[in-house]
């Protein structure tokens, strides 16, 4: 079958597409950025970066979902970059050894200038409503965030194991967030001890960014029996501090992160046989398959395809153990998951002492209605929220994070709670938010030199002032960087934490498989003399040519038109999803046809404030002709060091990867003579 392809005309928004990591991140950080740095051994530059556009960045560096890593091109090759555990490192370094005028490092907040200007309450000291928080500080409005908790931090302390989450980097995150334009009013219960039409009245506006913490119950017989308890409010007394008895047999229901700490914490707390039932099947669950495997390594027994029935008691009220029934997956549902169906007769027992209920949570909203009649609904979901301003029938109250789009990841509920802070500001000064600041973006045509990085010196090439630094020669043969952690029988105690954190050398060889989505190819026309040899060279595929009467012409492009009537005429069909970065082609080419582009952006993260991502990071690696000299550092680790280093056979070099998947169509088209 022939295949037609479609010019298109590369601009800004198809480079930054191309970077899937960052376009996967819900706040966009700059993980490419921070990696890079990170392989260099700029540490505390590089958490800055990583800090900027997060302000709960150490927590999400412990325990964020990383859609980043499932967006990471590195995975078409053997796996995806670490990006999480990288984060982790550098916050862990950066708190560990940098120091401040003498005094030990702590995350800086955004600076105050003069008095605020205008006043805003926050209801819930979670990861939306703080950063929230932050964003407005940055914007200059004073803000006041109400927990009924006495500590900040709403989900992450009170329903993430401080085992996989220890408390002081819940900490370090609140102390870059609080200052003299944000204070935190905690152990005050709103709707209690403080009502909600005080809130609206004393401010200019309100952010209910409450968190969900009323948990679902599924309605079988039994289910009021004591022992019976819901998951988020077992993990709370547990990570409080308050008593919790488990016995020995533990049943949990559910399938998410919050049913995996409800049974690996019950292990922690003396359960010998833990068992987590699932109604769906392994494929089903949307858990990450680490967090799945870490679960299962600590002892837990997990069945699948099995629906509670009935919660039996003793005769004295106690639960005693729980009847389920063997499902079958039918037809998916509304979100593509495929409903469980039961099998009639497939009936069996499990005894317990406790049942852990972790089936999801949603917003307790009665406290709303008190003072605003406007907000009694019979279902949360039935509260009006504009979607795209986050504001409700009562024009000054906001709602943002969790308690607007139900249960979500750390990451979602920080973007979340910026994109509210934005809507609130553009309410209450229209010349506050970020839209109004033009982006600039900035493409660097690059030469780059056929010598690795690692083996010295790089020459000038002409006046450049800038000059590509290469992949590390080891890059294409550093497997992924396992994290260390605690073996099982040291992980007893609730706050011991699982992680133990990369080494240096971890860290910088792991960020050295970065791909360096930011770099793109380039074939100038007026060089190329169509011998193919790039085509030959490319390990990937990522270089083809085809006819040019396989090209579609619609107009757009008059250069298309042109070209067609050429005789003979190919174009280079460039598939940018695949290329690793290799510099065969460029190495190759004898004419210095092939070079590469380096995209970067400037884009404002708040206000007319810009973020340090808009500041280039790769300006300190750059190569320079100041001196009449240039060098890259050597790198720091030595790759032997790295398990599952995989040394040079047969004398090849970097790019020796096998292909990893054929070009799709309508990708980057460069026409050529």
């Amino acid at each position: 079958m022939r295949e037609l392809y479609q010019v298109v005309e590369v601009g800004p928004a198809w480079y930054q597409e191309n970077i899937p990591c960052q376009e996967a991140c819900p706040v966009k950080t700059n993980c490419r950025g921070y990696l890079n740095l990170a392989a260099a051994g700029e540490f505390e530059k590089g958490w800055e970066l990583a800090l900027d556009p997060n302000p709960m960045a150490s927590i999400c560096g412990s325990v964020c979902a990383a859609p980043c890593e499932t967006a990471c091109r590195r995975k078409e090759v053997d796996k995806p970059l670490s990006i999480r555990y990288v984060k982790k490192f550098l916050s862990d370094w950066t708190h560990q050894n940098v120091t401040v005028d003498g005094r030990a490092y702590t995350q800086p907040p955004a600076p105050v200038f003069g008095p605020p200007r205008g006043k805003v309450a926050i209801v819930g000291a979670g990861c939306a409503g703080l950063s929230a928080a932050s964003d407005l500080s940055k914007l200059g409005f004073g803000v006041t965030v109400y927990d009924a908790l006495d500590q900040a931090g709403g989900t992450t302390l009170a329903g993430v194991p401080p085992f996989r989450l220890p408390r002081e980097v819940i900490d370090r995150d609140i102390a870059g967030i609080v200052n003299e334009n944000v204070d935190l009013r905690l152990s005050t219960f709103v709707g209690r001890d403080i009502s909600l039409r005080e809130l609206h009245d004393q401010n200019d506006a309100v952010l209910v960014a409450a968190g969900c913490f009323e948990p679902n119950y599924i309605g079988i017989p039994g289910e009021e029996s004591d022992g019976v308890m819901a998951g988020i409010v077992f993990l709370e007394r547990a990570y409080r501090g308050r008593p919790v008895e488990v016995g020995k047999r533990v049943i949990v229901l559910g399938s998410g992160y919050t049913a995996m700490d409800c049974s690996s914490t019950s292990w922690r707390l003396g359960a010998e046989h833990m068992y987590v039932i699932v109604r769906r099947s392994r494929e089903e669950m949307v858990v990450d398959e680490e967090e799945l495997t870490e679960t299962e390594r600590e002892g837990i027994e997990f069945v699948y395809l099995a629906s509670p029935v009935e919660v039996l008691a003793d005769p004295n009220g106690h639960v005693r153990g729980v009847v389920f029934i063997r499902n079958k997956l039918g037809d998916p549902d509304e979100k593509g998951r495929r409903s469980p169906v039961a099998i009639p007769g497939t009936e069996f027992e499990i005894p317990c002492d406790t049942v852990l209920l972790a089936l999801g949570q949603a917003p307790e909203t009665s406290w709303l209605a008190k003072d605003f009649p406007e907000f009694r609904v019979k279902r949360w979901r039935d509260i009006k929220v504009d979607p795209e301003t986050y504001q409700t029938v009562v024009p000054k109250i906001f709602i943002g994070g969790d308690y607007r789009t139900a249960p979500t990841t750390i990451i979602e509920a920080v973007a979340d709670g910026r994109s509210a802070a934005q809507q609130i500001a553009r309410f209450l000064d229209e010349n506050a938010v970020s839209v109004n600041v033009p982006e600039y973006h900035e493409v660097v045509t690059l030469r780059r030199s056929s010598t690795p990085d690692n083996i010295g010196m790089i020459s000038l090439e002409g006046e450049l002032a800038r000059i590509y630094h290469n992949m590390s020669v080891d890059y294409d043969r550093i497997p992924r960087q396992e994290m260390p952690k605690l073996g099982k029988q040291d992980r007893r105690g609730l706050f011991l934490e699982i992680n133990q954190g990369y080494t240096e050398a971890q860290a910088i060889a792991e960020s050295d498989r970065c791909l360096k989505c930011n770099f793109n190819i380039e074939i100038i026309g007026e060089l190329c003399i169509i011998c193919g040899g790039c085509v030959d060279v490319c390990p990937m595929d990522v270089i083809h040519m085809v006819d040019m009467s396989d090209i579609v012409d619609d107009g757009s492009i008059p250069a298309v038109g042109e070209a067609k009537k050429w005789q003979n005429g190919v174009a280079f069909y460039l598939d940018e999803t695949a290329c690793i970065r290799c510099a065969l082609c460029i190495i190759r080419c004898p004419t210095d046809a092939i070079t590469m582009n380096r995209y970067g952006t400037v884009m404002p993260a708040v206000g007319n404030v810009l973020p340090k991502e808009s500041i280039d990071d790769e300006i300190h690696l750059d190569l320079t002709v100041a001196a009449k000299k240039a060098a890259r550092p050597l790198p720091q680790y030595d790759p032997h060091l790295a398990p599952g280093y995989k040394p040079l056979q047969n004398g090849h070099k970097n790019g020796d990867f096998k292909h990893a998947h054929a070009p799709d169509v309508n990708e980057k088209e460069l026409v050529k003579h």
